[in-house]
């Protein structure tokens, strides 16, 4: 393994670790809350540790998320400019070589993952790698499907001697379009998103508002076998609405 390579997987991990102890701060902030609010007693934290799992399902089904949108919208730009330079005549190699320091003003940060991926195409194409070889690599590590395609369809045309021009052309109209599609899907959705959340939230809130305003009327829920299974079969009811609704919103283009 090259150095610049060790050295960014040495970050990688460095990186993932550190989120992992601030997820874990967080959730068991998030246990001690439900703890206090819920039962009156934070020894209950200590059967509370199982729901640690969902929360980092939930998590890292974000962070995923949240990395593929970023790819999606990163390889946007890498085949607006490709599809610029093969019409300008460059070839193949040269219009990735000229595609990134128009990356690197369009992301300044050396984290971003997309300029890193096309600085790994570059270096493979200086070690003579063919860049539909370094195309598919690109697509396997980032899981995308939209590269995935693009990828498969620039080494069938690299194969057979395909128009490169119109190939990305077409693959970036189908790109946008779906795009597109998916942001007007969320801007619909973003208000019942609010809702989902608002409703998820509003057991606690009453209870909180019970225990400020008058604590006489949850004393039973916290002295009582009966209200501390009551609090529990609301913990794991508003969890499993949670996973359920994101289910139902969960919609691919």
């Amino acid at each position: 393994m090259r150095a610049w390579q060790k050295r960014w997987r040495e970050i990688e991990v460095f990186k993932e670790w550190t989120g992992v102890l601030s997820v874990l701060l967080s959730s068991e902030g998030l246990l001690y809350l439900l703890a206090e609010l819920c039962y009156n007693n934070i020894l209950w934290m200590l059967p509370l540790q199982i729901l640690l799992v969902p929360i980092f399902c939930i998590v890292k089904k974000k962070k995923t998320d949240r990395l593929a949108r970023q790819y999606i919208q990163g390889f946007r730009e890498v085949l607006q400019s490709l599809m610029t330079s093969l019409q300008a005549g460059y070839s193949m190699e040269n219009a990735c070589r000229r595609l990134l320091p128009e990356l690197k003003e369009l992301y300044p940060s050396e984290k971003n993952p997309t300029l890193f991926q096309i600085k790994r195409i570059v270096r493979g194409m200086d070690l003579h790698r063919a860049p539909e070889q370094l195309f598919l690599e690109y697509a396997e590590e980032t899981g995308v499907d939209e590269i995935y395609e693009f990828a498969v369809v620039l080494n069938i045309a690299r194969s057979t001697g395909g128009n490169m021009v119109e190939i990305l052309k077409n693959a970036m109209e189908r790109l946008q379009g779906r795009m597109d599609a998916e942001e007007e899907w969320k801007a619909t959705l973003s208000g019942r998103v609010f809702e989902k959340n608002i409703m998820l939230m509003m057991p606690f809130g009453v209870l909180f508002y019970l225990r400020v305003a008058n604590p006489g009327y949850v004393d039973s829920i916290y002295e009582t076998v009966v209200g501390n299974i009551l609090m529990t079969v609301v913990i794991l009811t508003v969890l499993c609405s949670y996973f359920w609704t994101e289910r139902i919103m969960d919609i691919r283009f």
